[in-house]
């Protein structure tokens, strides 16, 4: 099934809004009416899901990185003891 580009804006408007206005209902009855468009709505939801889902995970691994850099290299050791002073008192 071939999605437009307008569709694509509406669904995207309807997941990714706090409206509750009456397009968000309106929007709600169409996808009653057009199972083909509750379908799209959902796959288009898990795909936003994914994103977040890899964004936290890159984020997750470069916060990791950092820290072993800072606090597992001699370079960075005086940094590494004057952090474990703040948390020691």
């Amino acid at each position: 099934m071939k999605t437009s580009l307008n569709e694509l804006r509406l669904i995207e408007h309807y997941l990714l809004s706090d409206d509750k206005d009456g397009e968000r209902f309106l929007f709600e009855a169409k996808m009653i009416l057009q199972p083909g468009l509750k379908q799209q709505v959902y796959w288009q939801n898990k795909t936003y899901q994914m994103v977040r889902d890899y964004g936290r995970k890159q984020l997750k691994n470069e916060i990791e990185n950092i820290h072993e850099t800072l606090f597992n290299t001699d370079a960075h050791q005086s940094f590494r003891q004057k952090v474990m002073r703040l948390f020691s008192k």
